[in-house]
């Protein structure tokens, strides 16, 4: 499979990974359930993509070279949006302490009486997630950023 950005860039995709459906802990999402009570399921556990490539490429594949995340937003013409203008079907974007992209979600609510947006978005080898901007693994990242695609 080959995955161009909107300007004919390459993406490097992780498509053919060692470990298979058959292989994964049928335990995964349990375990996040059990540790985020506030969020909701909407997909068993699989290892065809992760959560870039739910986000960026339709669940198509992994996309984990951080590098290519700027090349995307750049090609694709996302535009850095303050949480307070969010929408449904804008993206989030887990930044750690040195600015690696962790993370990334699509937005589903956000309403200004609330604190913050939600979220869906594929946490590893588990299934995607409904939550709240900060109701998920701490290893994302402390730092959020949201964009806009304006194509």
């Amino acid at each position: 499979m080959r995955l161009e950005t909107s300007q004919s860039r390459v993406i490097p995709i992780d498509a053919d990974l060692d470990l298979t459906n058959m292989e994964l802990p049928k335990d995964l999402n349990k375990q996040f359930l059990k540790d985020y009570p506030n969020i909701e399921l909407r997909t068993s556990e699989s290892v065809a993509y992760n959560c870039h490539g739910l986000t960026f490429a339709s669940r198509r594949c992994w996309i984990s070279k951080n590098s290519i995340l700027n090349v995307i937003i750049e090609d694709d013409k996302y535009i850095e949006i303050a949480m307070t203008d969010v929408k449904p079907g804008d993206i989030v974007i887990y930044f750690s302490d040195k600015g690696d992209f962790n993370h990334s979600g699509v937005v589903t609510e956000y309403k200004p009486m609330y604190a913050s947006p939600r979220i869906f978005s594929k946490w590893g080898n588990a299934g995607e997630f409904i939550h709240g901007l900060t109701d998920c693994p701490q290893l994302y990242g402390p730092h959020t950023k949201f964009y806009r695609c304006i194509l």
